[in-house]
């Protein structure tokens, strides 16, 4: 295969077939990330009914992929700049698969919770490194090559919450519920094996330290000056609950819809309801893809879909019942654009050497952010009696979104948009001095 080895020790893929190939390797394991995991809500009440689970512990097993994922992406991230994020994916995949396979064998409350434990340290190590291994190979296209990685989060999250009960029901049973953590298991067991095959190289993008005198052994990783001014220094904690706020509307709805709907006596709305909150998502997500470079580091697709998220919870709580098929849809497609644009803004925004590290920080923040959802949700509704009271957390995150997208920075400011791309594909991008001009005169 060919590749241009940068300064920096990063891989960028050079060769349409190989890009190609990458780029699907990639979508394919965003694919196996969410399906495990969206497999659950689907048979969330089976799962309560013979567990005996409290509402408070069910939203906690949702919320826990989403604790594990933010409690370990900055050290993933750090340890993805150390070891490469190659490497990462691959131990990911290897932890997702025997956690989903366990889950399935070891009977009662205290096994489930803990192999949903092990296969989200799984997810939170993949996931983490996606972003890294996008700067390495694709530089100069970065907006696209995260939303593709996107729609495989997205395509494995739809089709497993439209197809688990039905093949759960077609081929095991009604209340089979721990064969469809085997289903969703054989994918994962694939993708590492190709991932293990086809993946091209991606050296550690941070040396590790001297012990003498402390300093690095890269120190090209190392802000210069010329890069102080060019790149505006965004909180992590900004990106973090934007991000988050989206993944909250979209695992607050997941978590809830099901479990609502029984409580009301309106299960046959479930299936529709959920299928359309998960199949939205995908028109979305394409769209988003195809004007992905344009879109990448602009304000207004967040303060849009935090509107859409106000409006439709608006319609949830004050229209017929009938109509919540058409709210999940909004708010579907809405946490599909924040994803989508969000997950990229990492990589856009850091310098060379911080990718790993700001991912890591952004992903910690948002999974926490998007924990608390569900978990306060459940609580609410134990203390109050009063079902609608889950969906609180959703309305707030939405609220969120528009005022955190009002405030990120212009897309000018953005260091590997305009010039830069240029100056990467001429093959600059190892030198710093220019690196910092060319940023400058992106956001002039």
């Amino acid at each position: 295969m060919k590749r241009d080895q940068t300064p920096k020790g990063g891989t960028r893929v050079v060769g349409t077939r190989k890009a190609i190939i990458t780029a699907v390797l990639l979508t394919v394991v965003g694919f196996n990330l969410r399906a495990v995991i969206l497999g659950v809500p689907p048979v969330l009440p089976l799962i309560r009914q013979d567990l005996a689970l409290s509402y408070t512990a069910i939203g906690l097993l949702t919320s826990l992929p989403v604790l594990v994922m933010g409690g370990f992406a900055w050290p993933a991230g750090l340890l993805a700049g150390r070891v490469g994020a190659r490497t990462m994916v691959l131990v990911g995949l290897a932890l997702l698969a025997a956690g989903a396979l366990l889950r399935a064998v070891a009977p009662g409350a205290a096994p489930l919770f803990f192999f949903t434990f092990a296969l989200s340290l799984g997810i939170a190590l993949a996931q983490t490194a996606a972003p890294v291994l996008t700067r390495q190979w694709f530089p100069t296209r970065i907006g696209l090559v995260s939303a593709l990685f996107s729609d495989g989060l997205i395509v494995g999250e739809s089709v497993a919450a439209g197809v688990t009960v039905p093949i759960m029901r077609r081929f095991f049973g009604a209340d089979a519920w721990q064969a469809t953590f085997v289903v969703w298991s054989v994918p994962v067991l694939l993708a590492a094996a190709l991932w293990a095959l086809l993946a091209p190289a991606a050296p550690a993008t941070r040396a590790r330290p001297a012990v003498a005198g402390g300093a690095s052994s890269e120190p090209a990783l190392t802000p210069s000056p010329t890069d102080t001014p060019a790149r505006p220094r965004v909180s992590a904690l900004h990106l973090g609950i934007l991000l988050g706020c989206g993944s909250l509307v979209y695992f607050g709805m997941n978590g809830w819809i099901a479990n609502y709907n029984r409580a009301l006596r309106l299960d046959d709305i479930t299936p529709v309801a959920l299928s359309t909150l998960n199949a939205a998502q995908l028109p979305v997500s394409f769209a988003v893809t195809i004007f992905a470079q344009r879109l990448a580091g602009r304000r207004w697709p967040f303060i849009a879909a935090g509107t859409v998220c106000v409006l439709s919870m608006t319609g949830w709580v004050l229209t017929p019942h009938a109509l919540e098929p058409l709210w999940a849809g909004l708010l579907g497609g809405a946490s599909a654009c924040v994803f989508v644009l969000g997950l990229a803004l990492p990589p856009l925004l850091a310098g060379p050497g911080e990718v790993a590290r700001l991912t890591g920080l952004t992903l910690t923040i948002s999974y926490s952010v998007a924990f608390v959802g569900p978990l306060v949700g459940g609580s609410l509704w134990d203390t109050f009696g009063q079902p609608i009271l889950a969906f609180l957390p959703v309305a707030t995150a939405g609220c969120l979104l528009i005022i955190l997208g009002v405030l990120l920075p212009a897309r000018a400011a953005f260091g590997l948009l305009g010039d830069l791309e240029h100056a990467i594909e001429r093959g600059d991008v190892g030198d710093r001095s220019e690196h910092g001009a060319a940023a400058t005169r992106a956001g002039g």
